[in-house]
């Protein structure tokens, strides 16, 4: 069994070696339709998420005059590459219309007097022509795909500047949309319609933010599945492990809370390597404690703040629509609670069968505790020096 965890050991460090940094936020992507018929793209691209993207060629905020148009060119090239658009089952030709610093300011103001770039963040709009007549447009973004975890871009169409529909797209999902002049003017009426009053038809965003917490665990929270399982090998007893998960429940509920609701934050520059400290910590007293301490309880209550700031991030800059904040935030929270249920039943139904071998806790916590360790210290220093 030694030689199975020592092979297991050295497959998670070459997989979470290969893994990228996870997402700071969420891009925003609005399609206007224009009469009679053209499309306008504006892509809003989360400013830390780009960065990670062109860390290799951006090394400070503030550029030359030369570095600032490269800058500009491959930005450009990669969020044009990352928004596709089909009508009627043709891929659309966009070009680039139009390029702002911090989605404010003229064109002209891209640079600084003294020729060095104000900022890097980026609002960029294409535009294009729409065949005619044309019924249905299909969207696809792939925006920063490069990352481990699922990022989530907002996707809103407008008519006569009126928003039309709004949706949360992860990668490889593409986004169906009626533009005929049939169709717009329906959902236009509709929008313009008392909220009681509205089609049923509309996204259920109690079952999306459901769905987005879960898969912010389970796939996707690889990070937050080692903490769990830290605490589910720390003992074979359900009542110390049910005491330590309702610790971090509450913990990271109510962190989440306060950073959805801006009261309270952190970056993400000193969350995630908080976040990959902990789970090195539980790690090793998993290894070298076998009793519950009352020090244990504060750690789990504490790690669980920190971890609560790390689920905010994913839900940041979604423009969630007026009256949703507390629906939204219980939804997403469930989700995320039913992914941990899950790794814990999961992990409950593969061990049960040897709590209570002699063997258990030599050949199965210790080395299961020791890859969990390694792993978080990988990540810690990934993460504190951006390698």
């Amino acid at each position: 069994m030694s030689k199975f965890f020592c092979r297991f050991a050295i497959f998670a460090l070459l997989w979470v070696g290969s893994a990228q940094a996870h997402p700071t936020g969420t891009s925003k992507v609005a399609i206007s339709i224009l009469d009679p018929d053209s499309v306008v793209v504006v892509v809003d691209a989360n400013h830390g998420d780009l960065m990670n993207i062109l860390k290799d060629f951006i090394q400070s905020d503030t550029l030359t005059f030369a570095q600032a148009q490269l800058f500009q060119e491959r930005a450009s090239s990669y969020l044009l590459s990352r928004v596709k658009i089909q009508v009627d089952g043709q891929p659309q030709n966009l070009k680039i219309l139009r390029w702002k610093p911090n989605g404010n300011g003229p064109e002209d103001g891209f640079y600084h007097d003294d020729g060095a770039f104000a900022s890097v963040d980026n609002v960029i709009s294409f535009g294009g022509r729409l065949p005619n007549p044309h019924k249905k447009m299909e969207v696809t973004v792939q925006l920063f795909a490069e990352f481990g975890i699922e990022p989530i871009s907002e996707v809103s169409l407008y008519w006569h500047d009126s928003l039309l529909v709004r949706h949360w797209l992860g990668l490889d999902r593409t986004l169906p949309l009626y533009i005929g002049p049939d169709s717009l003017a329906a959902l236009l009426q509709q929008t313009r319609q008392p909220l009681s009053a509205r089609s049923s038809h509309q996204e259920n965003l109690v079952l999306r933010f459901i769905g987005l917490g879960y898969t912010h665990i389970l796939p996707e929270g690889l990070d937050h599945i080692l903490f769990v399982l830290g605490l589910f090998f720390f003992s074979t007893r359900m009542r110390p492990l049910l005491w330590q998960i309702t610790a971090f429940t509450i913990a990271h509920s109510v962190t989440l809370g306060l950073a959805m609701a801006g009261i309270f934050s952190l970056p993400s520059g000193i969350v995630e390597p908080l976040i990959a400290l902990s789970i090195a910590i539980i790690g090793l007293e998993n290894i070298f404690f076998r009793k519950v301490k009352a020090s244990r309880w504060m750690i789990v209550f504490a790690f669980g703040l920190i971890h609560g700031m790390g689920f905010a991030s994913a839900l940041r800059g979604l423009g969630l629509p007026p009256g949703k904040f507390w629906p939204v935030l219980a939804s997403f929270n469930g989700g995320v609670e039913l992914g941990q249920l899950t790794v814990v039943t999961t992990a409950f139904l593969l061990t049960r069968w040897m709590w209570y071998k002699p063997w258990y806790f030599k050949r199965v916590v210790v080395p299961i505790s020791s890859i969990i360790t390694v792993v978080a210290l990988y990540w810690f220093v990934q993460r504190v020096t951006g390698f």
